[in-house]
């Protein structure tokens, strides 16, 4: 920062170069008439700078286009403007133009000119402050105001906010700005009546015991049943008001209801049929009722378990809670994926299955040992929801989905007979997933059958993780070089090398026990035969297998000739670390040629299979990233932590059952 000798000592010339701008008002104000008088000097200094104005001369601050020009780098320049020109209407308003804040430091004349006050409210919506009183409260002027966006109530000068006609208006759109308008208007009770037929909360500010208004009241609770929170204790207790909330708001406004209609059978029946979660607000007696059970179960057996644990244990309630289940999956002859079904609450498997299996598994395993025909209902349920979807052909699932192979893998883990019905149903899968996996690839060629159940392993991945996950997650994996193409070339490339049993020997290949693989000359080997565009990298690592040649097939995907103990093994890795096959094979030296011609093919078609996956990764991006309803995207949203919870009270419930057999076991 400048200090005074500098600045002051500063010449004419060298102001606008070498003073900071903040500084010029202070230098003019220090230097002499001389230079202040020239013209040419000040209009760079004004132009830039416009509370400089009123160091210019007179014949400046008459020029029109200098004023404007300093108008529109400093509003309160228009002071310093020449006494016609503040006078002048046509140029105050040409000012406001060029800068609504000029409105603040204009005559009162023209602050209580409505055409100017208009154009400066219009420009911004905070210059009403600067308004007279008379304008202020002037229809046109607050109809410009309000603009097209009648929120700005909230922000309105006082009188504004106590005009009845204008706030009506505006909470009739955005009823809950009530909380900003005068509380003589919150007691009335036409405005009252405006703002809660538009905002579920509006009748949290009503005055004057509106709030016990049976009118204002009912208007609230059919805009949003929530409203009944705010409404008096005795309008809690008026029955229609409260079946009103219930209506329209999934009956969860039950938790707003007096005590005497939350023990109330009509009402609570009726609010169970709109949301699972009413239960909880229900009286203790009707939590236990049979008929408010029935109800519950029949619109959402996922409420299962939410239920008192003596409903969770009773038979009756179970049965029919695993029927209801079935009753809700899709007509199997018109249903289609993420698409209008006949059901109401299940679009995707695993909702359906994981209720079943809950609902399933709160019978105690000696029941159905020991009860012949509950065991033989279940497994006809199991077998009938399993035929509601897949005879619509629900995509995307393999025959372990099924839930008859999950109910006939549970029965044999807990050791429960399992009833012929469920066992063909099962077999029958099996033997017709088979033929259908045989005719499928039959015509293919070895590599082709290895790509193609690769490609359709991972798509069946993609359709589960979408339906668990929802599909903004899958985006990304679907693209070009996401990890669908990765993953399913990667996997395919395993396949297609571990399928090459000429490279590998199940024997000892050396007689000579000192012999040892000498890596380096294998890297040379490898370099000169492969193509130059084919990477070749001799590497160390510090891992328990020291040495490797890595030759890169893609960005992605690499073949790793691992020097493993006994030193003489020569291990073939695909990128680095391979999980999915044991390497109790290895490569000869010998056989150097046969792997080179392997690396060679691969790189040949790789191309053309990476096409084929990124066309696939398309088509599945473009139906789940864009045709999945927003509908479905909540549902799958909403539910995750549901699902994440239940599969781990299962597996936690399946640590106690084995510790249990532990014990039982040692005792026996």
């Amino acid at each position: 920062m400048y200090d005074e000798s500098n600045y002051l000592s500063c010449s004419k010339k060298d102001v606008i170069s070498k003073v900071p701008e903040y500084l010029w008002d202070s230098w003019l104000e220090n230097t002499s008439d001389k230079d202040r008088a020239d013209d040419v000097f000040m209009k760079k200094i004004v132009s830039r700078r416009g509370e400089c104005l009123k160091y210019a001369s007179d014949a400046l601050r008459s020029d029109k286009d200098i004023v404007l020009k300093a108008v529109r780098n400093c509003a309160r320049a228009i002071v310093y403007a020449s006494d016609p020109l503040q006078k002048d209407r046509k140029f105050i308003k040409q000012s406001v133009n060029q800068n609504h804040e000029v409105i603040r430091y204009v005559r009162d004349e023209f602050r209580n000119d409505k055409s100017i006050a208009q154009l400066a409210v219009r420009k911004n919506s905070e210059n009403i402050a600067f308004l007279s009183e008379e304008l202020q409260n002037d229809p046109d002027v607050i109809e410009t105001y309000l603009g097209n966006n009648l929120y700005n109530l909230r922000f309105a000068p006082e009188k504004m906010r106590d005009n009845k006609d204008i706030v009506i208006k505006a909470l009739s759109e955005y009823g809950h700005v009530i909380e900003y308008v005068s509380e003589r208007l919150r007691a009335d009770k036409e405005v009252v009546l405006a703002a809660v037929s538009s905002a579920w909360n509006a009748l949290g500010f009503a005055l004057g015991g509106l709030n016990n208004d049976r009118d204002v009241v009912l208007a609230a609770v059919r805009h949003c049943g929530l409203a009944l929170q705010f409404a008096s204790d005795k309008m809690k207790d008026d029955k229609e008001i409260v079946l009103t909330a219930i209506e329209h708001h999934e009956g969860n406004a039950l938790e707003f209801a007096s005590q005497r209609l939350r023990d109330d059978k009509e009402t609570v029946l009726l609010a169970v049929r709109k949301s699972e979660y009413s239960i909880f607000y229900a009286s203790e007696r009707l939590r236990h009722d049979p008929d408010v059970i029935y109800a519950i179960l029949d619109t959402f057996p996922q409420s299962f378990e939410r239920l008192p644990e003596d409903v969770q244990e009773n038979l009756n309630y179970i049965l029919f809670g695993l029927e209801s289940v079935v009753g809700h999956l899709p007509d199997p002859d018109n249903y289609s994926f993420f698409e209008d079904s006949t059901s109401e609450y299940y679009i995707e498997y695993d909702h359906a299955e994981d209720d079943f299996m809950d609902i399933l598994e709160s019978i105690p395993r000696e029941v159905l040992r020991n009860d012949p025909d509950l065991n033989d209902k279940i497994c006809r349920l199991a077998v009938r929801m399993d035929n509601a979807y897949y005879e619509g052909e629900f995509p995307y699932q393999d025959d372990s989905c099924r839930i008859v192979c999950i109910v006939e893998e549970l029965f044999e883990e807990k050791d429960i007979p399992i009833r012929p019905v469920l066992k063909e149903a099962a077999y029958a899968l099996r033997k017709k997933y088979k033929k259908k996996s045989e005719d499928e690839y039959r015509r293919l060629a070895p590599e082709e059958r290895l790509f193609y159940k690769n490609l359709d392993l991972y798509v069946r991945i993609v359709g589960r993780t979408v339906m668990e996950y929802g599909a903004e997650r899958e985006k990304d994996y679907l693209s070009r070089d996401g990890g669908f193409v990765r993953n399913c070339m990667l996997s395919f490339v395993k396949d297609l090398v571990y399928s090459q049993q000429r490279l590998y020997h199940d024997s000892e290949l050396w007689k000579d026990n000192d012999y040892e693989v000498d890596l380096d000359k294998a890297y040379e080997e490898i370099r000169n035969q492969l193509s130059p565009d084919i990477k070749v990298v001799r590497k160390a690592y510090e891992y328990y297998y020291s040495e490797n040649v890595t030759v890169d097939v893609s960005e992605n995907i690499h073949l790793i000739l691992v020097r493993a103990v006994p030193l003489k093994i020569i291990n073939i890795w695909v990128n680095e670390t391979d999980s999915e096959h044991e390497h109790s094979k290895w490569l000869a030296p010998d056989r150097l040629n046969e792997f080179c011609a392997m690396v060679g093919h691969i790189r040949d078609i790789y191309g053309q299979y990476e096409e084929i996956v990124q066309r696939k990764a398309a088509d599945l991006r473009e139906k789940f990233g864009e045709n999945m309803t927003d509908a479905a995207a909540e549902i799958f949203a909403s539910e995750a932590d549901n699902r994440e919870q239940r599969r781990a009270k299962k597996a936690e419930s399946g640590k106690e059952m084995a510790v249990e057999e532990s014990t039982k076991t040692e005792n026996e």
